[in-house]
């Protein structure tokens, strides 16, 4: 038995391979759909990938945010920001006390597009391709870092 005391959630967000916020995956759910799909580009083909299955995102992440935070944040974080934003929302985005707060993300890896990609950079042009924001955009910490910023 913990002594902290009880936590009461006030806000759901979500953007997945059944919808890009709560609603629209909550009706998928409940009719039952998959959000899986079979991989059909070349790319799959010229990798021999043994898995040609993914469940992608019903909505990219770049349609819903302004320009600037896609390209300053990795994917993952760009997904923890929807949701977390769609969160405090339906929480009607009330004021807290700051130390009444907390922030718990989980990630797997962290920005690991960011990774592939500013190594392409690095290889194809040289150090002075590679994005100053790197670093920031690649760490597993990321998405709970801007959320709890914002």
């Amino acid at each position: 038995m913990s002594s902290l005391g009880d936590v009461v959630v006030t806000g759901l967000g979500a953007t997945t391979p059944l919808g890009g916020d709560v609603a629209s995956t909550w009706e998928g759910l409940l009719s039952g759909r998959s959000g899986v799909i079979t991989l059909t580009e070349e790319w799959v083909e010229r990798f021999e990938l043994p898995v040609r299955i993914a469940a992608r995102l019903a909505s990219e992440p770049t349609d819903v945010l302004q320009r600037v935070e896609a390209r300053r944040w990795d994917r993952c974080e760009q997904v923890a920001m929807i949701a977390a934003r769609e969160a405090w929302e339906a929480a009607g985005a009330p004021e807290v006390e700051p130390e009444r707060l907390a922030v718990v993300v989980g990630t797997g890896i962290g920005g690991a597009l960011t990774l592939l990609q500013q190594d392409d950079l690095l290889e194809s042009g040289g150090m002075r391709k590679v994005s100053p924001l790197t670093i920031p955009m690649l760490m597993p910490n990321g998405p709970a870092a801007y959320v709890g910023l914002e």
